[in-house]
Order: structure tokens, then C-alpha cells, then sequence
């Protein structure tokens, strides 16, 4: 076979060489369910802290599209698996309302979104059996008020709600008219009552009498979200 004719095959056969390529690598979240891929990217021990900028474009549109009021706290890729990113609602002060949450998000290495069956279904959580293991993989609430709570603003107005979305609303519209300021940061009115579960699955109700409690408690559940802590992406 001399140069010329292979040169013709080479051109012909190079193009579906790299469309196979292509599909395979696109293809290769789709051996998992979004459950599956979801339950993997937890479990992975390799799991790298990326910032916003590191996240697919397709990712951030999503997230923009369906959490348009919130931002990034922690983006984590496990790598050939996907993203975990845990939003919150403020990028100006620390809302505790935030850590009564499990809607964590979930992409593909290419940026799709995974969608869980799983939604919805429990509230607290994957929390794991009392047998000493997967410490850092537990994911859902570090724990959850007892409605109604309030806050108070700095100049004195009271907002107050039987759940967060229904509070978080009502900020919004407040920092709209007074503006997202440090200076700005509302006042969780305490005594305030609050439910834990243990790895048994066994509720327990606490009261958070003071702010000495609520910062405690606050460091608590930073520390028990990842080995990484409490990190912002950019």
C-alpha cells in the first residue's frame, strides 16, 4: 500500500476514530443511574474543592436558573465522577437557617444535571448506622428548628416565618429596600428550640438559650460538613 492510498484511509477512518472517542467519554455517566453517579460522587475519597470558575458553564446556568437569589458555599469535584455543590442563601453573613438544609446539587463532569429519586423522600438525610464509619459522608441537616422562629432587623423590624423559605422571602424583600450590608445583619431572637437525630435515627429536641449556644452550635455543624470545613468558592 503506498503513501497516498494510505493517507485516503487515514482520513476516513480518523474522523470516526474520534466520534467513537467522543461518545465514549460522553457516555461514560451514563453507565450509572443519576442515583448511582449521585451516591458515588458522596462516597469518593478524592474529592477536590473547585471554585466557580472551575465548574461547567452548564452548571452555573442551571444553578443560576434554579437558585437565582443564592450562592456557592462549597464546590467540591470528585474527579471522572461529578460535582456536589452546597448552596446558601447570603454571600454578606452566616444564616443559620441554612443548616437545616438538603438540597445539596449534583452534575456530571460535563455539567449535566443529576436528578435524584430520592428528593424529597427524607428530610434528614442519608445519615448513616452507629457503626463508627463514613464520618464525612453524611449528608442532610445538621439540624432542624422548631417553628416559628424570628429574626430581628437593625432597625428594629421583626420578621419571622413557620419555615425558611417563608423567612428567607421575607429578607430578600427587606434587603432589597435597605440593601445586603454587614452593618445589615440580622439578629436571630433567641431562646429558640431545635431537633437533632442521631445515627439511630432517634429525634432529640435542645434549647439554644443564649448566643453563646448558637455559636457552638454553629461550630459544631461546620465542622461535621466535610474534612475541609466551612470553605467559600470564588
Amino acid at each position: 500500500m503506498n503513501y497516498k492510498n494510505s493517507m485516503k484511509i487515514y482520513k476516513y477512518i480518523l474522523p470516526f476514530f474520534f466520534l467513537a472517542l467522543m461518545n465514549s467519554c460522553e457516555n461514560m455517566d451514563q453507565e450509572m443511574t443519576d442515583d448511582e453517579l449521585i451516591q458515588a460522587i458522596i462516597e469518593s475519597d478524592h474529592r477536590i474543592s473547585v471554585t466557580k470558575s472551575e465548574i461547567p458553564k452548564t452548571a452555573i446556568t442551571s444553578l443560576n436558573f434554579k437558585m437565582p437569589d443564592e450562592v456557592i458555599r462549597v464546590a467540591e469535584l470528585a474527579p471522572e465522577l461529578g460535582y456536589e455543590i452546597e448552596m446558601k442563601s447570603w454571600d454578606f453573613f452566616d444564616f443559620e437557617l441554612d443548616y437545616e438544609r438538603n438540597d445539596n446539587q449534583y452534575f456530571s463532569t460535563n455539567g449535566r444535571e443529576l436528578d435524584s429519586s430520592k428528593n424529597g423522600k427524607d428530610d434528614w438525610g442519608d445519615k448513616k448506622n452507629n457503626d463508627g464509619k463514613d464520618e464525612k459522608k453524611k449528608r442532610g441537616p445538621c439540624f432542624k428548628f422548631v417553628y416559628p422562629i424570628s429574626y430581628t432587623m437593625k432597625d428594629g423590624a421583626v420578621i419571622s416565618g413557620n419555615n425558611r423559605k417563608e423567612i428567607h422571602n421575607q429578607m430578600k424583600v427587606y434587603f432589597e429596600k435597605n440593601g445586603k450590608t454587614k452593618e445589615n445583619k440580622p439578629t436571630l431572637n433567641l431562646p429558640i428550640q431545635i431537633l437533632t437525630i442521631d445515627h439511630n435515627k432517634k429525634i432529640s429536641k435542645k434549647d439554644i438559650l443564649n448566643l453563646d449556644d448558637l455559636k457552638m452550635l454553629m461550630v459544631y455543624c461546620k465542622g461535621n460538613k466535610n474534612e475541609n470545613g466551612d470553605k467559600k468558592s470564588d
